[in-house]
């Protein structure tokens, strides 16, 4: 019995470790955009001012985590947020998908998209959809 389970426990971490190699060979570095898996649920993205933020949709709005500690958490209908372009832009949220306005001006021109695309903390595009914030 206990070979059975020593076997049973070796063969799983087998299988773990390959999946983990071919995810690392399968995605080459720079790829546009990775999501991991782990990180869907939040977006960790670099505001206008450079600060760092963890953010997530609960109730329709986004829940926001600062970095450091000059904020503290809390609740905003919108984020300003760098996107891949390093264009300062504002969303909220409607329905399913994000109005999105440049640099925050809402009496301009509203873009509608299914998806954020911003910079993360490490300056890599990344891509979110409501149903990945949502929690």
């Amino acid at each position: 019995m206990t070979k059975a389970l020593l076997g049973l426990a070796a063969a799983m971490l087998v299988a773990i470790a390959a999946a983990r190699v071919m995810y690392h060979v399968s995605t080459a570095p720079g790829d546009d955009p990775v999501n991991e898996a782990w990180a869907n649920n939040t977006m960790e993205f670099v505001s206008w001012n450079d600060d760092r933020w963890t953010a997530w949709i609960h109730d329709g709005a986004f829940e926001q985590a600062p970095e450091n500690d000059n904020w503290s958490r809390h609740a905003n209908v919108s984020i300003a947020f760098i996107d891949w372009e390093g264009e300062a832009w504002q969303a909220k949220i409607e329905g399913d998908e994000f109005l999105l306005a440049r640099r925050g001006n809402w009496g301009g021109s509203i873009d509608r998209s299914e998806a954020i695309r911003y910079r993360d903390w490490s300056g890599n595009n990344q891509l979110r959809t409501v149903a990945e914030l949502e929690r």
